[in-house]
């Protein structure tokens, strides 16, 4: 099975599908899809594999590593769509809450 994680960056007009695809050796495949220079540059620092140690190790994970994540924005929630994607197709998130959240979001929140 394929997880799939879409990122809405609506604040820069940018949209990122993420796919993730367990491997046989128990790494997660990663093919990332975006209308953004800048995530381009990431997934091609980030690679099309991420292992168990990326999803659950936040000091040691390459997802997050300053030296592949400093070419985005400190917002963009494409690292997240990473994880979530990875994670669930890795069974540490269950396609049944990620049926039932729906989206996981950001609020901009102004008083009135």
């Amino acid at each position: 099975m394929v997880s799939k994680v879409r990122a809405n960056m609506r604040t820069c007009s940018r949209t990122t599908l993420v796919k993730a695809e367990l491997r046989d050796d128990g790494t997660v495949g990663i093919h990332i899809a975006t209308d953004c220079d800048n995530v381009r540059q990431y997934a091609k620092l980030l690679g099309d594999t991420v292992t168990m140690e990326d999803l659950t190790d936040y000091r040691n994970s390459r997802i997050f590593a300053d030296d592949i994540r400093m070419v985005l924005s400190l917002p963009c929630l494409v690292p997240s769509a990473v994880i979530n994607a990875a994670s669930m197709e890795a069974g540490l998130l269950t396609t049944s809450c990620a049926k039932r959240a729906g989206s996981n979001d950001n609020e901009f929140v102004f008083d009135e």
